[in-house]
């Protein structure tokens, strides 16, 4: 994307400048309308900022040369000015903002805000379910639609658009995942459009909690209560407003990628605070979060639960002989082939150091034993950097009926560790709960 800054001030042009390079502008400076002229002339923008007040003139008179200009028409503008009270409406040239000019930070706030709304593709584009079985009123939306950039999927019968939306099985920001549905309520087939908005409210994941818009030839209010219980986010009646189906469609969009933002942030928070960033397992605060429901789950359904406790052999050595860059090395590769070895619900752990906890669900003790043989071999298979690793690996079992809990469980696999050092390492022990 390419920006256009006109503005006097040498450091609020740096500034913006700078602002907009971080939102993924290549950035055109200058600080006069002769300049600014020559800039569009030239060159396409995806957004144009400037000042009111110019060195050879007003700010105004560049965005109405820009209004008429045939590639700038409309483009975003985007007008800075220290008038504290100057609104959009006020001027009598086409800008898309007012940016007040009250400090550095405001003014960032002010033009993040906008970029976010108006030209990250992510809210100005989206990807609709639509039912609706009516040809003519189908093919009107389909038009509006597809001429605004959102991708659609369009069926004729709530049947098909289930399976379809059982179909697409990711959510959130995911590219491929639905961002909205709009469904007609009076449909041909067995299922009415009220059907629908109950299959898709089902879902536990994040697929459950698209906005939907109901559209109808009903207006009537105790109808449309009943389908704001249902769930359904807005209601239109027919003859569609056109321009108003597409705001209301852009609000919903926009709302909803806003909050795919923030659970994007909240997912990368946990991980930070769950994750052990050099192997990628889980780190020891995850196990002490989650252990005791990871047991507690177990004994309730009534499955066995298995833990290995894996801890390398003469790892201070390799890091003395080494360096502790090549013991990162180790460390690094290690937590990967673990993670590779054990399944989705499976918790793999480092614990501390070169100490690794894995807790397998629905786990007999002979399975334990298996997948612990298993693992000693893959890591003494692995050689990282071309050095020669074991590991010792104490192994045990909640099995169903047990009283123990996950204290039991590590004390015995521990225990299970110090044996096969004892040993001699390089070996698997298993060690019954107490």
């Amino acid at each position: 994307m390419r920006a256009l800054v006109i503005e006097n001030n040498q450091a609020y042009r740096d500034m913006l400048e700078q602002t907009l390079a971080e939102q993924g502008f290549t950035t055109d400076s200058g600080d006069s309308i002769e300049t600014a002229r020559s800039c569009v002339d030239s060159e396409p923008y995806d957004i144009i900022c400037v000042n009111q007040a110019l060195k050879d003139g007003s700010g105004e008179e560049f965005v109405a040369y820009c209004n008429q200009h045939q590639r700038h028409q409309d483009t975003p503008i985007l007008f800075l000015t220290e008038d504290k009270e100057l609104k959009v409406e006020d001027l009598s040239v086409r800008v898309d903002s007012v940016i007040h000019e009250l400090n550095e930070h405001q003014i960032e706030d002010q033009i993040v805000h906008f970029v976010d709304l108006h030209l990250d593709p992510v809210f100005y584009e989206g990807r609709i379910l639509f039912v609706e079985d009516d040809p003519e009123v189908a093919a009107e939306i389909l038009s509006d639609l597809e001429q605004t950039g959102y991708q659609v999927s369009h069926f004729t019968t709530v049947e098909a658009a289930c399976k379809e939306f059982d179909s697409v099985t990711v959510y959130g920001s995911h590219v491929d995942a639905y961002d909205l549905a709009i469904t007609g309520l009076d449909l041909d087939g067995e299922l009415a459009g009220e059907d629908l908005v109950t299959c898709i409210r089902s879902y536990e994941d994040g697929r459950g909690f698209i906005p939907i818009i109901a559209v109808t030839g009903d207006n009537n209010d105790h109808r449309r209560i009943s389908l704001y219980q249902l769930g359904v986010n807005d209601f239109l009646t027919k003859p569609i407003l056109h321009q108003e189906l597409l705001v209301r469609i852009g609000n919903l969009i926009t709302n909803k990628r806003l909050l795919d933002k923030v659970h994007d942030i909240r997912r990368e928070l946990f991980a930070l605070a769950t994750v052990d960033k050099l192997t990628g397992c889980h780190n020891r605060h995850s196990l002490m979060e989650f252990s005791g429901k990871f047991v507690a789950t177990a004994r309730r359904h009534e499955y066995p639960v298995s833990m290995l406790v894996i801890d390398l052999d003469h790892f201070k050595a390799i890091n003395d002989n080494h360096g502790h860059a090549v013991g990162d090395v180790v460390l690094e590769l290690t937590g990967a082939l673990l993670n590779e070895s054990f399944r989705e619900g499976d918790l793999v752990v480092r614990y501390g150091g070169e100490e690794f906890v894995v807790l397998m669900t629905h786990c007999d003790a002979e399975g334990a034993r298996q997948k612990a043989a298993s693992v000693r071999r893959a890591i003494e298979d692995l050689k990282p950097n071309g050095i020669d690793i074991t590991t010792s690996i104490g192994v045990t079992t909640m099995e169903v009926g047990s009283k123990g809990d996950f204290e039991d469980m590590f004390h015995a696999g521990d225990k299970g560790v110090y044996v096969a050092k004892d040993e001699g390492r390089n070996r698997v022990v298993y060690v019954p709960m107490d």
